[in-house]
């Protein structure tokens, strides 16, 4: 088994993924916190130091000593954290910057950042919550930034037109007047964003540190107890099921695994028993087999005998019967033509008398020989001398042999012979079986019919198929099973063998015969033999 499909490790990547779901939620939500609460304190930071600003230069602002007021702001604005110290007027003219730019004199827009708090109404507010005076962006104005972006916070601190400003006789305001002026104090959030990135590292490491922790104590946790039982388990089984039921597996423990090892040492010993009961069953049926083998060997020694007996006998009564036939014939002919040669008539007439005597004394003689062949053939089948032959041509050699047999049954012939490959076949064992199988189909059409011929070639299978088709009585459905059967024949002077022969050539040569008849609708043989 590969190291990643064991549970263990299934059961690790599973902890440990919930793991680091976990801990990075709440290092998030910690990181959150801290970034709200830092961005708070430096929120109240400035805010204090814009009010101490402001409340520093009220005095130098109210005796008009713009100077002295100045200089506070330029003096404030140059501690460390602070970008600048700016005042506006209230129609939005910079009056003093404490970075010593261009920039006073000039006029601001009220859209930007800075003034969009009280400008955003169509009349400027005149009180703003220190949230909402308050904005963060980002300024590349630090000297020691290096051109480098980085976060300011600025809060805007409005002036507002007390009673000592609109009753001060040297630069009074009219009551009507609510916001003098605005000081807007930036402060660099440099520091505040490299602890905040220092922050970050140090929950990264711990979540590193303490997944790797959690994981080498799972994983030495479930080695100890779980893989290890795991494992025990699975090399039992495995030697349970080559065959060894003699392993048992040590409990050392109490809890749901040392209970599955009890019980399938319990399952190892009821296989053991199982096993016992089974060998102990296979013995006694091998005895019983044995003694049913014994009766039914003597049993068929006795059905081969008594079928030999019958065999013999109905071949000897079949021979007999087709042997006798013919020869009585032969033998009338025979005492005939010794009656009249006794008698001394040799005329013209009886010459010829003589020549038909022989005529059929030769043919019996040849159906004779016949009957003995198929005989022969059946009970001493010969091994097939196998050549390249083309079996179109031996279809063709058999209907030319018994073509006069044709004409007198008044039979046509039909041929769809498509081109055939050689096949590795006995010429004259093939000539044999289409000669039977064209006769039978002969002997079918008593009245005369036609007799189709059909070649195909199956190149699923490489191998070729004869069809010999006639339209004949046909072959009743119960008669169909035992139509190779020896000694079996619908006709009434048929010896029964000429199918058997048949058969017993087409399967020495790796080939089937397959029949297709119906009474009344003809026979179709079908010879199907293998190319190679």
């Amino acid at each position: 088994m590969k190291w990643y499909n064991s549970i263990g490790m299934k059961i690790i990547l599973s902890v440990v993924g919930m793991i680091l779901i976990v801990n990075g939620a709440l290092a998030w939500l910690f990181l959150g916190i801290q970034r709200d609460n830092l961005n708070h304190s430096i929120l109240r930071t400035a805010s204090q130091l814009s009010e101490t600003i402001k409340k520093s230069i009220q005095n130098d602002m109210l005796e008009n000593r713009k100077e002295a007021a100045y200089k506070i702001m330029e003096t404030i604005g140059r501690q460390a954290g602070i970008e600048k110290v700016r005042v506006y007027s209230s129609e939005g003219k910079i009056l003093f910057s404490s970075d010593n730019t261009n920039e006073v004199g000039r006029m601001v827009d009220q859209k930007a950042e800075a003034c969009f708090g009280c400008h955003s109404e169509a009349r400027p507010l005149e009180r703003l919550a220190t949230s909402e005076r308050s904005r963060i962006f980002f300024s590349e104005h630090s000297e020691d930034s290096h051109g480098v972006n980085h976060r300011v916070l600025g809060i805007i601190n409005p002036m507002y037109n007390e009673s000592g400003c609109s009753s001060a006789t040297c630069h009074a305001h009219p009551k009507s007047q609510k916001v003098l002026g605005v000081i807007d104090v930036t402060m660099d959030l440099s520091e505040v964003d490299s602890q905040m990135a220092w922050a970050r590292r140090q929950v990264l490491v711990v979540t590193v540190v303490s997944v790797a922790a959690i994981f080498i104590i799972v994983a030495l946790i479930l080695f100890h107890f779980i893989e290890r039982p795991v494992k025990e388990l699975v090399l039992g089984t495995k030697r349970i099921s080559g065959g060894d039921l003699n392993h048992f597996i040590g409990v050392t423990t109490n809890d749901e695994m040392g209970h599955l090892a009890t019980s399938f040492n319990q399952m190892t010993m009821n296989l053991q028993n199982a096993q016992k009961q089974i060998q102990e069953g296979i013995r006694n049926l091998e005895r019983k087999v044995e003694e049913r083998t014994r009766e039914l060997k003597a049993t068929q020694s006795q059905l081969l005998h008594s079928e030999k007996l019958a065999a013999v006998g109905a071949l000897a009564a079949t021979v007999a019967h087709e042997i006798n036939n013919p020869l009585t014939g032969v033998y009338t002919y025979i005492r005939l033509m010794e009656r009249k040669i006794a008698q001394g008539q040799y005329g013209p007439e009886e010459i010829e008398k003589f020549r038909g005597y022989l005529d059929t004394m030769r043919r019996e003689v040849e159906r004779t020989t016949a009957i003995v062949q198929n005989l022969l053939d059946f009970t001493r089948p010969k091994d097939p001398a196998r050549k390249p032959m083309n079996l179109i041509k031996v279809v063709e050699e058999s209907l030319a042999l018994i073509s006069n047999k044709l004409s007198l049954s008044n039979i046509t012939v039909v041929k769809l012979l498509n081109p055939l490959p050689e096949i590795q076949a006995d010429p004259a064992h093939m000539k044999q079986v289409f000669l039977n199988l064209i006769i039978n189909a002969c002997e079918a059409m008593e009245e005369g019919g036609t007799l189709t011929i059909r070649s195909d070639y199956h190149p699923d299978t490489n191998s070729v198929s004869m069809s010999i088709r006639d339209t004949g009585v046909g072959i009743e459905e119960k008669d169909r099973a035992r139509i190779f059967d020896p000694f079996f024949s619908t006709k009434a002077k048929g010896t029964g063998l000429g199918l058997s022969v048949v058969n017993g050539i087409v399967t020495r040569h790796s080939g089937k015969v397959e029949i297709d008849s119906a009474p009344g609708k003809g026979t179709d043989f079908r010879v199907t033999l293998p190319v190679g």
